[in-house]
């Protein structure tokens, strides 16, 4: 009888999750068409890789679904789909570093021009994905839940989306953005918000992830540069006090933990 049951149950589970498995399968043969696209003019593909970003994230959508629907019918976790889940969000934030590059404290100048290409998506764009970026790594962090040998792996990913939320930004327009009646004003706002709560986060996640775990001195490294990364927003956007309380943080460390915050050559 239980054997029945068992088999009724993969079956009610099989049926449940067949849209979302065609969903994926669809979205990733439209992958394959972007890339291609791409690869054929490389001086069009900013836009399209953007794009990938986001559908990579609607990839993840379905993946997510798929393991609520294997808790709720089988009362287990899916982990290949979780697994499946955990690489497409990653390969969202690949593809947006490939655009928008992966410099975490660097002067807006380095990578400005890269930035440029993508010039035909607007604020409210940017801001979307990075809200959608931002959500997808919560979903699958909470799917994973608390005790899960994944813990301190989120932590790069989530210094990752730090990383290209504030590469995606344009510092310049929502340095001089100051008009409410501009349809650009409330995305910039927020976008600026978002990668300062972004960067101070990942600051505080590889701090915590030396303390707690490694001890290596690349993630102390990273904390610090991080950190280096909010004080340069903050200094961009003239918030001084901001800024004070960002570098005394810094200072504080260094204070607690020695060189190795600042000397990267004295990493593990």
């Amino acid at each position: 009888m239980l054997k029945s049951s068992n088999i009724e149950k993969q079956h009610h589970y099989q049926k449940k999750i067949a849209p979302f498995d065609a969903n994926i399968k669809e979205l990733l043969k439209k992958e394959t068409t972007v890339m291609a696209e791409c690869r054929a003019d490389p001086a069009t593909a900013a836009p399209k890789l953007f794009s990938l970003s986001e559908l990579m994230l609607d990839v993840t959508s379905n993946y997510l679904v798929i393991n609520g629907i294997g808790q709720a019918v089988l009362n287990t976790r899916d982990e290949a789909s979780l697994g499946d889940a955990k690489k497409s969000v990653s390969k969202a934030l690949i593809y947006l570093q490939n655009v928008v590059t992966g410099k975490v404290d660097a002067p807006f100048s380095e990578y400005e021009d890269a930035l440029a290409e993508l010039a035909p998506v607007d604020a409210a764009q940017r801001l979307q994905l990075v809200k959608k970026l931002g959500l997808s790594i919560s979903l699958l962090k909470t799917a994973y839940g608390n005790n899960t040998k994944w813990r301190w792996v989120f932590v790069d990913m989530e210094g990752h989306c730090a990383t290209v939320a504030k590469n995606l930004l344009d510092l310049k327009r929502a340095q001089v953005s100051h008009d409410p009646s501009s349809q650009d004003y409330e995305p910039l706002l927020y976008h600026a918000h978002f990668v300062k709560k972004m960067l101070s986060g990942a600051a505080d996640r590889f701090h915590s992830r030396y303390m707690l775990a490694t001890k290596s001195n690349e993630d102390l490294w990273k904390a610090g540069n991080f950190l280096n990364a909010l004080h340069r927003i903050h200094i961009i956007f003239n918030e001084r006090g901001e800024a004070e309380d960002v570098k005394k943080k810094y200072n504080n460390w260094v204070a607690a933990l020695g060189t190795e915050l600042k000397n990267p050559a004295s990493k593990n």
